[in-house]
């Protein structure tokens, strides 16, 4: 008897990834989405943005999925979704927390701003205007965005080697930062390749070993991708790459949502879906 196939699983970052950087929006991806849910194949978010943000999107995507939220530091999974029956409702979640509290991170955020003068703005600091205001995002999405409960986004105002300084001493306080598109997220010790990995344990215990793809297109997608079998570097909005492929990590020949869907075509003309 031959050994059944591993099930592929799909991790995605959102923004610049599956997510125009600009728009929000994901319509070149619609195609590829729509062929993995033909194939029975699971999309987990994997992102920055809060699990308020997640399932608002998850509804727009019709993603019943599991997810991550806040790089990491928080999962999500739909109630029953791994047992044999499966969830009733993708909106009912049993919430995880594998990073830090945020009210620690913003404490640190704070502590370190006042004893060595960086220069930043964290979430915390914002109101929803000025949240929306930084981010692009519309008044409603702004206020799920500063419902964290893992993370502080740190709008960056000073130099690359401040940034430096500010991760190490952060490293030393015990947490750590990444770097994501507008900002520098400060985080406890999960990261999304944390995520995958807590998430690959659940699907191989409920469905047998899977096949975890992941895409993502800046620094804090790393891990995420390290963690994967198969992973994929979308290039980003000025076509450049975060890191060379190399091994079990690919470049997808395209930006954002439309290098995504090149990525997932390949996959699937490559029978590996």
């Amino acid at each position: 008897m031959s050994e059944l196939r591993p099930r592929p699983v799909v991790f995605t970052d959102l923004d610049a990834t599956l997510l125009d950087h600009d728009s929000y929006g994901w319509s070149p991806a619609a195609g590829a989405l729509a062929a993995l849910a033909a194939r029975d194949v699971p999309v987990c978010l994997c992102t920055s943005k809060t699990a308020v943000e997640i399932c608002v999107l998850r509804r727009a995507l019709g993603n019943s999925a599991p997810f991550a939220a806040e790089n990491g530091g928080v999962v999500a999974v739909p109630r029953g979704y791994f047992a044999p029956e499966g969830a009733s409702d993708p909106d009912d979640l049993v919430i995880t927390t594998l990073g830090a509290d945020r009210d620690k991170l913003r404490e640190l955020a704070v502590a370190l701003r006042q004893s060595h003068g960086y220069r930043y703005t964290g979430f915390g600091d914002m109101s929803v205007g000025q949240v929306a205001a930084a981010t692009g995002l519309d008044r409603e999405a702004a206020a799920a965005a500063k419902a964290r409960d893992a993370s502080e986004p740190l709008l960056w105002q000073d130099s690359e080697a401040a940034e430096r300084d500010f991760a190490a001493r952060t490293e030393a306080a015990g947490f750590t930062t990444r770097r994501g598109g507008r900002f520098v997220h400060l985080l406890g010790r999960a990261d999304k390749g944390d995520a995958l990995n807590w998430l690959r344990q659940r699907f191989a215990a409920a469905h047998g070993p899977i096949l975890a793809i992941a895409l993502g297109d800046s620094a804090n997608d790393a891990d995420m991708l390290a963690a994967a079998d198969i992973g994929y570097w979308v290039a980003r909005p000025d076509g450049s790459y975060q890191a060379p492929a190399t091994g079990r990590i690919r470049h997808a020949p395209g930006i954002g949502p439309a290098g995504w869907a090149a990525a997932i075509q390949a996959l699937i003309d490559n029978n590996e879906i």
